[in-house]
């Protein structure tokens, strides 16, 4: 095996003592210089922070392994012991550091503590750091972060510190890659698992010895410092309170108290973002390798349909679904109607008519029916772009709310995809086929030059939010439209609409927008829109670059998925977390750290990716999403929903206190079984299987994009 890793010893003087510092090499080129290994953070009597930190006294060199230790002294009397052991993994390019830290002599005037261990990244000579470096921090931060809001962490690039609690990240990284020479560092926390028993819901500076968690990231001072801090203090920017600044946490100064922790450091080259931010998630992803947690799919497919049906009903005349009820008790608290998005109105009707037709069941049909004559009847009627916010007290549509592109998509989509399933019945709802035209003949008319459209419009097509990343939405749809009705006018729109996302969004790594209810911002919604739209595009044209683009829009989302696990403990909202795990759950954007299982609609892109690239990793990802963003579901009737199918919307485990909103809307259970179905249209079952053949031609016919 050649050895890319080596380690040095390098003695000084520190005084009157000496002291070694250790040097990381990594192949011929890159030097990493630890001369103070050992940090040790002090907050006194006085509420004063004090750093100290040091060098190795003794260093031992056994095997691939170096045995080291130093002592610390505070100025108060305080005395810490430090005692590392670096162990270096050249088949997986790492070298691992467990620490222990005791505490030996303890001060009066010395109140909390907490360790940091530091890699120092080489620069050049002049500029700002992220002229060389982009960063890549699961589900916070991606290369140099523009486009996310105000007060977002990383939003101001010219902070010192970036530090950031693990459990808020998807797996518990920091990389950083630069772009000109192609080295990536990565540092990981390992051990121990995280937990606390503190309820943080402010920045007030906590000293408590039940703090298990680190923080990471990064400070750019005169030195860039890959950065691990125990207990995890946060800062600048802390996300607790919503009020910013830091977030200090530290463990008392008491002989019992003992930092017992492990991380790595993983060094790779890389050529280009797409392949760095990729192969450091799967580095990091093959070894928390997240379990799997097999549910019955046709369960949770039956709850999800018995709970569409449940709720569907008339509401002052008008049938549809309520737009939130509470979890488990299932109570309406808000009745009114979005076409798409949230909402998901049209997708529930499609999904009610397919069933029903499916099992015999004509009432079901009938709702089904009835909810998208609704939306094709009265949401243009007084209008070139449909409304897609409907109140049911007092009956009209919601005033001076826009036609957002991706709440109008998803729902011109749900009406497709029902004249497509009713058609194959010998029914064809011509009416509905013509509204998806009249929509789409009207996003001709204000499709930009450069193939653009606007993120939100009003009534008569006129401009409400001149944003352009949402062109995504309506790919997949365009593409269909031009299946089922060989208009080239569709084609070339979506082609038009393609190319303008392939520069704009997947070239620049500029996933933004993806929802309609927070303002454009990196997000993973924005990752999801742009894969559908990418493998539409491959349907269409057969052309690889769109499976390039998909592929990289794919490798995003999945950042967003955590893939390890930590104990959450109930707070707030609906919390199962004692009976499930967060693996598969996802984080939703930038600007804070709620989740929610969004990723369950995704399966079936990734099984496609899979058969379309031969890349393993597709495959197990996708059978992971598959099954474990259901473990909320009540399928295993464990949970006491009033209706199993019932499924908190989101909520946020990062501070492992669940701070839940308690409530179900329906976008939720469409995420749950939208996969489900397409996979069984398409592939003939709901699971992914480990052993299906890649070559196995059936297969490869059957996978396109096409709702049936």
């Amino acid at each position: 095996m050649k050895k890319v890793l080596g380690m040095h010893v390098h003695p000084f003087r520190e005084g009157d003592k000496e002291r070694y510092g250790l040097e990381l090499k990594f192949t011929d080129k890159f030097s990493f210089y630890l001369r103070y290994p050992a940090v040790l953070q002090i907050v006194t009597e006085t509420g004063k922070l004090v750093v100290y930190k040091s060098g190795y006294e003794m260093v031992e060199k056994r095997g691939e392994s170096f045995l080291c230790r130093t002592m610390i002294e505070t100025d108060n009397g305080s005395s810490f012991l430090f005692s590392d052991q670096y162990e270096i993994n050249n088949a997986v390019q790492e070298v691992k550091m467990s620490r222990n830290v005791t505490v030996v002599e303890t001060g009066v005037r010395d109140i909390g503590f907490s360790t940091e261990f530091a890699v120092p990244l080489p620069r050049g000579e002049k500029g700002h750091w992220s002229e060389e470096y982009d960063v890549f921090i699961p589900g916070i931060w991606y290369k140099k972060n523009q486009g996310v809001v105000k007060g977002a962490f990383g939003s101001d690039l010219y902070r010192k510190n970036f530090l950031f609690r693990a459990t808020r990240m998807a797996l518990p990284y920091v990389q950083l890659y630069h772009a000109g020479c192609g080295l990536s560092v990565g540092l990981c926390h390992m051990l121990p698992v995280p937990d606390t028993k503190v309820a943080e819901t402010g920045r007030d500076w906590i000293v408590d010895s039940s703090l298990q968690y680190p923080s990471i990231g990064f400070t750019a001072g005169k030195r860039l410092l890959l950065s691990y801090v125990y207990p995890g203090s946060e800062g600048e920017i802390s996300y607790i309170g919503q009020t910013g600044g830091w977030a200090r946490r530290n463990h008392p100064v008491r002989r019992e108290i003992i930092h017992k922790y492990e991380l790595c450091v993983h060094f790779d080259q890389m050529r280009e973002d797409y392949e760095a931010m990729r192969e450091e998630w799967r580095h990091w992803y093959d070894v928390f390798q997240p379990e799997v947690h097999e549910c019955d799919l046709q369960q949770v497919y039956e709850d999800g349909i018995a709970l569409l049906d449940a709720y569907c009903q008339p509401y002052n005349k008008v049938m549809g679904l309520p737009f939130w009820t509470t979890v488990p008790e299932g109570h309406v608290c808000d009745i009114s109607f979005q076409m798409g998005f949230v909402g998901q109105q049209t997708q529930c009707a499609y999904h009610l008519i397919r069933y029903g037709e499916k099992k015999k069941k004509q009432e079901m049909v009938e709702k089904g029916k009835e909810m998208i004559n609704f939306w094709v009847q009265h949401s243009d009627d007084q209008s070139e772009f449909p409304q897609v916010w409907y109140d049911v007290f007092p009956p009209q549509f919601k005033q001076g709310y826009p036609t957002y592109l991706r709440t109008a998509a998803d729902g011109v989509e749900g009406i497709l995809a029902a004249w497509m399933y009713l058609k194959e019945y010998g029914e064809d709802r011509h009416e509905w086929f013509d509204f998806c035209c009249r929509f789409a003949d009207h996003l001709g008319n204000v499709q930009g030059e450069d193939g653009s459209f606007a993120r939100a419009y009003g009534k008569q097509g006129e401009i409400q939010h001149s944003g352009k990343y949402n062109t995504s939405n309506v790919i997949r749809f365009l593409v269909n439209l031009y299946f089922v009705s060989e208009k080239e006018k569709y084609r070339e729109m979506a082609l038009r609409a393609g190319e303008f996302c392939y520069t704009a969004i997947y070239q620049s790594m500029a996933f933004i927008g993806g929802t309609a209810d927070n303002d454009n911002t990196i997000d993973k919604e924005a990752g999801m829109q742009s894969l559908y739209a990418f493998l539409a595009l491959y349907d269409l044209t057969k052309e690889s670059k769109w499976i390039n683009a998909a592929r990289g829009a794919a490798d995003f989302c999945e950042t967003w998925t955590y893939a390890w696990r930590f104990p959450v403990h109930p707070y707030k909202g609906n919390c199962v977390f004692e009976k499930a795990d967060q693996t598969g759950l996802s984080l939703i954007a930038t600007g804070h750290s709620h989740c929610d299982v969004m990723m369950g609609y995704c399966p079936y892109d990734y099984f496609r990716l899979w058969i379309l690239t031969g890349d393993r990793h597709y495959l197990e990802f996708a059978r992971m999403i598959l099954h474990n963003t259901k473990q909320t579901t009540d399928w295993k009737r464990t949970y006491g929903y009033s209706y199993p199918g019932l499924i908190e919307e989101s909520g946020e485990i990062a501070l492992q206190y669940h701070n839940g909103l308690g409530k179900w809307l329906p976008w939720c259970t469409i995420a749950e079984i939208e996969a489900l179905t397409r996979l069984e249209e398409q592939f003939g079952q709901m699971d992914i299987s480990e052993d299906k053949n890649i070559s196995d031609k059936k297969l490869i016919d059957k996978n396109y994009s096409q709702f049936f």
